[in-house]
């Protein structure tokens, strides 16, 4: 059976997450992630002192000189405490935990990036064991990279993606170009009846995919390690249940789950 892994979207709904048949939680730090729900370190070390699940912190933002000594502080915090993994995406987090002779496990997460059998097999040379698969790629394709690696692979079965992002403030600068007040950080664009959120945050714009959901995909991929509900951005906890029941619903989006994309040179022939 996959291990289920959770992000939660509010602080308040941790509790009870943790009291349902889940294998560990993800948290954000704060400052330092790019998920809704940002914890001090301080809480997320009490949260992992409270429960026999499995907790990973975030550290999945890009990563600037002036961020340095505040991840080398939670580090720090990390080293001694319960938590059991850190998921990163900036590989100036992997080496300053190989300088601070971090002991704990480590999730790559580079979204769009790491969606190769080969890539897998370098990060897990150098020393790297887990990996956050990219939704980009095929079931198929995920797979392979199962069968042909060594990895501890991370998946999300539901969420919205994160499917564009710029360090431009694309809805500031949008709404200054047409004049007009911008009244919120959110906004929505549609291709035909999908509808994709755009956000803006201080240190850039995302926009992401529809909502994810692939309950009624889930024995396709049952050889997948741990299968991530991500909640940010939606207050849906009870799909948590349903994914431990194996329920299924109806008119859900899968994004490129099954879709090859194929791409063809101009001139061949």
């Amino acid at each position: 059976m996959n291990n289920l892994v959770v992000i939660p979207n509010k602080k308040e709904d941790i509790k009870n997450i943790l009291k349902k048949d889940i294998h560990g939680l993800i948290l954000g730090i704060k400052g330092l992630s790019i998920y809704p729900l940002e914890l001090d370190i301080e809480d997320i070390i009490e949260i992992a002192n409270n429960t026999n699940k499995e907790i990973t912190v975030a550290m999945n933002k890009m990563i600037h000189n002036k961020d340095l000594s505040l991840v080398r502080e939670v580090l720090g915090k990390i080293k001694t405490s319960k938590i059991k993994k850190i998921m990163f995406y900036d590989l100036g987090i992997f080496n300053i935990c190989k300088n601070m002779h971090i002991d704990k496990e480590l999730i790559l997460s580079e979204e769009h990036l790491n969606a190769s059998i080969s890539s897998n097999k370098f990060y897990y040379d150098t020393g790297i064991k887990n990996t956050f698969i990219t939704s980009d790629i095929t079931y198929e394709e995920l797979l392979e990279i199962k069968n042909n690696t060594k990895m501890n692979i991370y998946y999300t079965v539901y969420g919205y993606l994160p499917i564009f992002y710029s360090r431009r403030y694309l809805l500031t600068n949008y709404f200054k170009y047409i004049n007009k007040e911008m009244k919120d950080d959110t906004y929505y664009i549609f291709n035909k009846e999908l509808r994709y959120m755009i956000k803006e945050y201080n240190y850039g714009t995302i926009i992401y995919s529809p909502l994810i959901n692939l309950i009624n995909e889930v024995d396709k991929i049952k050889d997948i390690d741990n299968l991530v509900i991500d909640l940010s951005y939606t207050d849906n906890i009870a799909v948590i249940d349903k994914f431990i029941n194996n329920e299924s619903m109806d008119n859900t989006y899968i994004g490129f789950f099954n879709k090859k994309t194929i791409y063809k040179l101009k001139d061949e022939k």
